[in-house]
């Protein structure tokens, strides 16, 4: 169990009898995720349930306060949390399906947890993986013939079980073989919401994540960021995404990149941040923001960057202001007009 993060076990606030035959449920704690593994669950199943994290997710690093968890509590389902690691970045970075609306790799996404859903099928002897998609519902991921390439490439033919629009679909082969009674799934398709809604209200489901509320890349800002670091760094850690989710960002010509803190809790962020690879740049006698540098600090940078803080800190007419990087404390001057040549903001917002 080492490529777990934790499991969370529940003891469900539903009640039911313990069964012995199981599946694995990939939970987000979005609606159709947890209907999914509830419609399962009437059948008389055990479902284990499977919560995928990334340097992405924007609960990351938090997983027992999510929804996932709270939901999967409620049901009385254990929850597996499987960090998907440096390998999911590497994906992000070039998936073979491309992309969505921004740099979101659904479909890629889709496969590569399914992969590591068989992983945990095969070692709770579950006998097929359950999710949430619904038929049309997603413009990228969740046509006809995408679900089929989903199938196909995760090496899960025939062992995917979508509940909520599995009449809508082929047999699965736990349809075939009687184990899933075809006839109590549904046949949802579609972006309307009001049939789930009406089965949360029927199973008393309440505390689901709203759509696509978790995953950062498909935000239009947090994208600008990423494409501009994939651009810069060919080897992009998880402490680089985490970067990206904090701060205002500036890019110079010279290729080096400046993220200055918004306020007090950005600022711890950055300072916590700073020994993985970063130079700190922090207000020496007045509050102000941090900064940190990705790159190489010349003399001439280390005032950009000094200026920069002074630009973002309340100006006190005939006040001094200093800046320490490291044992040094310097004066960098006056602020830094937005419109100096040769910086700009990446991803503002």
């Amino acid at each position: 169990m080492r490529y777990y993060r934790f499991i969370i076990n529940a003891q469900s606030e539903l009640g039911g009898p313990v069964v012995a035959k199981k599946a694995v449920a990939l939970i987000s704690g979005g609606l159709d995720s947890v209907l999914a593994a509830k419609v399962i669950m009437e059948q008389g199943f055990d479902v284990v349930g499977l919560y995928c994290t990334t340097a992405f997710s924007k609960s990351f690093g938090r997983e027992r306060d999510t929804s996932a968890a709270r939901v999967s509590k409620a049901l009385g389902i254990d929850l597996r949390v499987m960090d998907m690691g440096q390998a999911y970045i590497d994906l992000v970075r070039n998936p073979s399906h491309g992309y969505g609306k921004n740099v979101n790799p659904c479909i890629d996404c889709k496969i590569f947890m399914l992969k590591k859903a068989r992983t945990v099928m095969d070692e709770v002897s579950a006998s097929f993986v359950v999710t949430g998609e619904v038929l049309g519902q997603r413009p990228m991921s969740q046509r006809r013939d995408t679900l089929h390439i989903i199938e196909r490439d995760s090496g899960m033919r025939g062992m995917i079980v979508r509940p909520l629009s599995a009449t809508l679909l082929p047999p699965t082969s736990a349809e075939q073989d009687g184990l899933v009674q075809r006839e109590k799934l549904l046949g949802i398709s579609g972006r309307s919401r009001t049939i789930q809604l009406r089965l949360a209200e029927r199973y008393g489901i309440s505390g689901y994540s709203t759509p696509a509320g978790g995953c950062l890349l498909t935000d239009k800002n947090f994208s600008a960021k990423l494409r501009d670091l994939f651009d810069d760094k060919q080897a992009v850690t998880p402490n680089d995404i985490r970067l990206l989710t904090v701060g205002r960002h500036y890019r110079l010509d010279s290729g080096v990149k400046i993220v200055v803190g918004r306020d007090e809790q950005e600022n711890t962020v950055l300072l916590s941040l700073a020994p993985h690879g970063y130079h700190l740049f922090t207000p020496r006698d007045f509050p102000g923001p941090v900064a940190l540098l990705s790159g190489e600090p010349s003399q001439d940078l280390k005032q950009t960057i000094g200026r920069l803080i002074i630009t973002y800190s309340k100006h006190i007419p005939g006040r001094t202001y200093h800046i320490q990087h490291g044992n040094e404390v310097f004066n960098p001057g006056e602020p830094l007009p937005f419109d100096t040549p040769g910086l700009r903001r990446v991803g503002a917002d």
